[in-house]
């Protein structure tokens, strides 16, 4: 009983991730939610095709730029199932491997996971010179004694691995309970690490990271195209993660879930 939430605005990719999402949840007794963030209906037809009938698309009118976690929130809000799995239209599934996590997820007591990690379709899909792989570790440890880390990385160019921390699995009442994502962290890089970081020093839960799945190589346009203009993804990247430092500073946990169903013009 899954609930599959893919944002989408405009992106190709999902036409070759959609056949994964497809046998996932029906493995599962599950449903797949596409988030149409205003953009084009015949675009997402187009790529949906034949299989219309196994999709449910919610569409989110007069926004100018792309909001990830705006999109995740009125996702989750749409849901049916008790647990749910946010996942790119860019991310070709391994079924079985969903199937095994959903059981941790479902039977775990105070748990929430993540994929371990993802491959590149296009190995140096980012076009690395001499520094073939970097990354870091982030480590926080709040007054009442909870702890966060997080190890990522950008993709090694001689394998096409890394980290996958925004392919998030959890329960919808824990979702509820931390308030869903903060779309006042706009832009792209931190909203996935954010939702690890609240989930776990906000309610205390324990992260199960496990599974692997592909992630269809793409340029930083695709990347970039729909969001806030910046110089470069890592300026907003940046930008976010202060700002959710000083969220957890001020013991600040909770997204914006209940504001954006309520901002958010739906049909």
């Amino acid at each position: 009983m899954l609930s599959i939430i893919i944002s989408w605005r405009d992106r190709l990719e999902l036409k070759r991730a959609l056949p994964t999402f497809i046998e996932t949840a029906a493995l599962l007794d599950g449903e797949i939610n596409i988030v149409n963030f205003s953009g084009s209906d015949e675009l997402l037809n187009d790529l949906i095709g034949e299989n219309r009938t196994r999709v449910k698309v919610t569409k989110v009118d007069n926004q100018h730029y792309f909001n990830k976690a705006a999109a995740q929130n009125v996702g989750a809000s749409t849901a049916l199932h008790p647990v749910l799995f946010f996942c790119d239209c860019d991310i070709i599934l391994e079924p079985a491997q969903l199937v095994e996590l959903y059981h941790r997820v479902a039977g775990g007591d105070r748990v929430f996971a993540t994929l371990a990690g993802v491959s590149e379709t296009e190995i140096n899909s980012r076009g690395a010179g001499h520094v073939v792989s970097f990354g870091y570790e982030l480590n926080i440890r709040t007054a009442d004694g909870r702890t966060l880390k997080i190890v990522d990385n950008e993709e090694d160019s001689e394998n096409g691995t890394r980290q996958a921390p925004g392919l998030l699995m959890v329960k919808k009442q824990d979702f509820i309970a931390i308030n869903g994502y903060n779309s006042q962290l706009h832009g792209w890089g931190w909203e996935d690490q954010d939702m690890i970081s609240r989930l776990t020093l906000g309610l205390g839960l324990e992260r199960i990271i496990s599974g692997e799945a592909l992630h269809i190589s793409h340029d930083d346009h695709a990347r970039l195209a729909f969001y806030p203009e910046v110089a470069s993804r890592w300026e907003s990247r940046d930008r976010m993660f202060r700002t959710a430092l000083a969220n957890y500073d001020n013991n600040d946990f909770a997204g914006s879930y209940s504001a954006d169903i309520a901002d958010c013009s739906v049909s």
